[in-house]
């Protein structure tokens, strides 16, 4: 979630993707898929920004949708694919409530100069790691990288690999 004001207005984005790149897939039945989730949000009501067309059979255009409903699939569902969705929200309470009603959690990015409102949506935004006045696919090796609720088992990053990978063992001597 990456939550923003402009006009008085709150805007949010909801992108599971790391960033908008153009990607290819080795499967087309996953390009399909997005374009299929794609066109059901411009059917229900959300407006093309940039891209939400196919490159070829392996390849789907970086894609930035304005208010899809939140009842279509790349509001509710992890869609894997080159795409953000941006929500207009009157207030960011209103933002981090969508946010939060999602079954996954992973990471999200506030921007903001107000400390107040910064501290007020990293302490209630159920992420993993908040980035501030960063994307979210922000990451360095020593960083824990994990998802929470139903955003993947475990946790990444070198160090939390390996302790998880690892088997502590305790002797202790008399």
């Amino acid at each position: 979630m990456c939550p923003y004001k402009r006009d008085g207005t709150f805007y949010f984005s909801r992108s599971i993707t790391s960033g908008l790149q153009q990607r290819f897939n080795k499967r087309n039945r996953e390009v399909d898929r997005v374009e299929e989730w794609v066109q059901e949000a411009v059917d229900a009501g959300a407006e093309v920004i940039c891209g939400g067309k196919r490159l070829s059979a392996s390849c789907y255009a970086p894609t930035v949708l304005l208010n899809p409903p939140e009842t279509c699939r790349v509001s509710s569902q992890e869609i894997f694919g080159p795409l953000i969705s941006v929500y207009e929200k009157k207030s960011l309470n209103d933002a981090i409530v969508q946010a939060n009603s999602l079954p996954f959690a992973f990471q999200a990015s506030v921007f903001s100069n107000d400390y107040t409102e910064i501290m007020d949506a990293v302490n209630r935004i159920d992420g993993s790691a908040i980035m501030v006045n960063e994307h979210s696919a922000f990451r360095v090796d020593w960083m824990p990288f994990a998802g929470r609720k139903r955003s993947g088992l475990g946790v990444g990053g070198i160090s939390h690999t390996l302790e998880e990978m690892s088997q502590s063992k305790m002797a202790v001597f008399s």
